[in-house]
């Protein structure tokens, strides 16, 4: 993180001979990458989030995909024949999966703490 940027991006594209250079497109079947760093000062920076999009091309449509830290955040499909556009709904799915995540931990803590309570009722009891 040069100078004292409190937000930092190092962006990588392989379709530039500049790899890094400030402002790009993306080819068919490459993509274009950053990594956003976070603080006060090069010596005291932290990486925040990556983001990544991605474009394919099979000939008869076009693959647009946007990841947030290798998480697929987003998916577009041109299609080439109807010229029509179809974005896909993988926001509720994410969700989902993050939902079930933290419900799943919050019934292992709760599950945990039960089984400390048992565990000093028995100590108490003496059993």
């Amino acid at each position: 993180m040069p100078f004292s940027y409190p937000v930092w991006v190092d962006s990588y594209n392989p379709n530039y001979k500049n790899y890094y250079s400030k402002s790009m497109g993306v080819k068919n079947n490459s993509y274009s990458s950053s990594d956003i760093k976070i603080g006060t000062s090069a010596s005291n920076s932290y990486d925040f989030l990556n983001h990544r999009i991605e474009v394919a091309d099979n000939g008869a449509e076009k693959i647009f995909k946007f990841y947030v830290d290798e998480d697929l955040m987003k998916t577009a499909t041109y299609k080439k024949n109807k010229k029509e556009m179809y974005v896909e709904d993988v926001e509720s799915k994410l969700k989902e999966r993050y939902f079930n995540k933290w419900k799943a931990e919050e019934e292992a803590k709760a599950q945990k703490f039960r089984n400390e309570r048992y565990a000093e009722r028995l100590a108490v009891n003496g059993q």
